[in-house]
C-alpha cells in the first residue's frame, strides 16, 4: 500500500509541481542520529529515495512523541505554519499515546481520535492532503512463538477514525505483523537492531 502511495503521488502533478510531503509521528519514522555508525532509521528517513527531487519530505516525526506532547510541544503548529495547498501531512502515532505518563497518555476512542481528527481537520483547512498510518508492530512473541499486538484499541481508532471522516489510510500494523510472524522471532532480531556488546561504536554496551 505504501508502495503503491508513492507511485500515484509521483505522478498526480502536472508539469512537476513540486510539492511537500510533512511527516509527524514517533521514533519509528523519526530521522537519526548516524554518529557512531548507527544503523537505526525511521522508515521516514528513508522515504526521499523513492522521489524525484522536485518532491521535498519534510520529516518532523521524533522519538518518544506522542499525539498529545506533539501538540503540547508547539510540534504541530510549526508543521501548520508550513502547510501550502497541495502538500501532503503523513501522521502516524499510537506508540506513545499508550504510556501511562500525563504528558503522552491519550485514550483511543477519546482524546487520541480527538487529537487525530484536529491533525486532518487543520490540514484540510490549510489545502493540505492528510494520511493516516497505523503504528507499525512490536517485535513481542510469547512462549508460543505468536506475535502479540501490543496497540490493541489504538490500531482500532485509527482505523475507524480514517473511516469515519473519509482520510486515506495505510495500515501499517497489518505486513508488518504478517513479515515478522512469517520470518519468526529470532530471524528478525538482527532486522530490528539486536546486536552483541561491543559491535556498535554508537552503542558499545
Amino acid at each position: 500500500l505504501l508502495l503503491t502511495l508513492i507511485f500515484c503521488l509521483s505522478f498526480t502533478t502536472e508539469k512537476k509541481r513540486a510539492f511537500t510531503i510533512f511527516m509527524i509521528g514517533d521514533s519509528t519514522m523519526a530521522n537519526k542520529n548516524l554518529t557512531g555508525g548507527n544503523p537505526e532509521r525511521g522508515w521516514g528517513q528513508m522515504l526521499p529515495v523513492f522521489f524525484s527531487a522536485n518532491i521535498k519530505i519534510d520529516n518532523h516525526a521524533v522519538n518518544g512523541r506522542s499525539t498529545k506532547s506533539f501538540i503540547d510541544e508547539g510540534r504541530w503548529e510549526q508543521v501548520l505554519q508550513k502547510i501550502n495547498p497541495g502538500d501532503y501531512v503523513f501522521i502516524q502515532f499510537g506508540h506513545n499515546d499508550q504510556k501511562p505518563d500525563t504528558e503522552r497518555h491519550t485514550e483511543p476512542g477519546s482524546t487520541y481520535d480527538a487529537n487525530l481528527q484536529r491533525f486532518v481537520s487543520e490540514t484540510r483547512a490549510k489545502g493540505g492532503i492528510p494520511v493516516l498510518f497505523t503504528s507499525i508492530i512490536r517485535r513481542h512473541f510469547n512462549e508460543e512463538g505468536t506475535l502479540i499486538d501490543t496497540h490493541g484499541a489504538y490500531l482500532d481508532a485509527t482505523r475507524k477514525g480514517a473511516s469515519v471522516i473519509k482520510v486515506p489510510l495505510i495500515d501499517l500494523n497489518r505486513p508488518t505483523h504478517d513479515w515478522v510472524m512469517e520470518v519468526g522471532d529470532a530471524p528478525t532480531r538482527a532486522d530490528l537492531l539486536w546486536a552483541r556488546a561491543q559491535t556498535l561504536p554508537c552503542r558499545p554496551e
